[in-house]
């Protein structure tokens, strides 16, 4: 099978707790909480500063869902029955064995996500066996790119973040001042990196992107000219306050295409991935309980 890297579908083997409530169906399939409970502990491992929370377990929940509605699927086309799938469970399982994993009194559900996971694998591959991305799919990604990024420009932004109002106010008045960028930055902002930086990330932000995914910045810093800042902007929470400085603006600058090829080449395989799951889940019988 081949790996796809879409972690967000996939879910490693995990233990779970011995009460168990039901927290959603999928196509008459139970998920119980002790799935919910183990993952959260597992990240919790990974994590220890980690809250646990409602907003943290729906997100688990969501994903669990989606887990168990791509195997489903996986079934229904009898990927489970193919030689590889197969031999990767029989070897999972001597391995098991080998280890005495299987004495293990969470061992069933274990080995039950475990399969669920490589279920959610074989479904990943056969899509893109059936609809495989060649070079002519890269070609034209490349070209469309290209074509939408032709003409417009990026910018190399500096910043300056600080805790209060006074002190970005007392930041913006040394800019003012024309004191240089990097000396202001590594007095006031809180970003240890910046501080050593100067404040001035490495690469450049396109100004389309940026207009998409941050309208109110594109709006502050989008006509400014190279060498120009903006006036303290209060961020959304309002617990911080920032400076941005256009260190440099350019004509957007693509790699070239053997550069950005496999780039694109995964990319373009997990949007067919993710447009066969969201047709996937469009169908699917998901009931919260009740």
């Amino acid at each position: 099978m081949k790996n796809i890297r879409l972690s967000a579908l996939l879910l490693a083997a995990l233990s779970g707790s011995l009460m168990a409530q039901t927290v959603a169906t999928v196509n008459g399939k139970a998920i119980d909480s002790s799935e919910i409970d183990a993952v959260v502990q597992n990240l919790k491992q990974g994590n220890p500063q980690l809250q646990d929370g409602p907003q943290l377990r729906e997100e688990i929940t969501r994903r669990l869902v989606v887990s168990t509605a791509v195997a489903q699927e996986a079934r229904r086309l009898k990927l489970d029955q193919s030689n590889e799938f197969k031999q990767i469970s029989d070897q999972a399982l001597a391995n098991a064995k080998k280890d005495g994993a299987d004495k293990k009194p969470t061992f069933k559900q274990e080995w039950a996500l475990f399969q669920n996971d490589l279920l959610n694998r074989a479904f990943m591959s056969d899509v893109l066996q059936k609809n495989p991305v060649g070079d002519a799919d890269v070609n034209k990604a490349y070209q469309d790119m290209s074509a939408y990024y032709k003409g417009t420009q990026e910018i190399q932004l500096g910043e300056i973040m600080t805790r209060n109002e006074a002190d970005a106010k007392k930041a913006y008045d040394e800019l003012k001042a024309k004191k240089s960028f990097k000396t202001v930055a590594t007095k006031y902002t809180i970003n240890e990196q910046a501080k050593k930086t100067g404040g001035i990330a490495p690469g450049y932000i396109p100004l389309k992107d940026l207009q998409q995914t941050e309208p109110g910045l594109f709006e502050a810093i989008g006509n400014l000219p190279k060498g120009s800042y903006s006036e303290p902007m209060r961020s959304q929470d309002g617990a911080l306050f920032a400076i941005f400085y256009v260190n440099d603006k350019r004509n957007v600058q693509l790699p070239a295409l053997n550069q950005m090829k496999e780039g694109l080449a995964v990319q373009l395989e997990q949007e067919r991935v993710a447009a066969a799951v969201d047709s996937l889940m469009q169908k699917a019988k998901v009931q919260p309980a009740k």
